[in-house]
């Protein structure tokens, strides 16, 4: 990502997890838009800049006959409250 960063810059890239962990969503987040808070990667102290978003939050984005095979399972397993916390560390990183 570093390297696509450099070579297209970071306003024409974003990331897209489909990862339903709240808090590696948040680590992850933070990591490619302020450096990789451990300090202990290749992107320890290097900002890239890139916004992150969940699969879900591009739903709009994707034909539906694409969603329905590929995510609609996926969608269902979630409980209202992991979606929530989900979309809101997501809405975090990106502020």
């Amino acid at each position: 990502m570093k390297k696509l960063a450099g070579q297209y810059g970071p306003e024409n890239l974003i990331l897209v997890y489909g990862l339903n962990q709240p808090f590696a969503l948040k680590v992850m987040a933070q990591t490619f838009k302020e450096g990789d808070p451990s300090f202990a990667g290749p992107l320890a102290g290097v900002a890239l800049g890139l916004l992150s978003y969940h699969i879900l939050e591009l739903k709009e984005q994707i034909p539906p006959a694409v969603w329905a095979e590929e995510m609609a399972m996926s969608e269902l397993e979630l409980e209202e409250t992991a979606l929530a916390a989900i979309l809101a560390v997501m809405r975090e990183a990106r502020a």
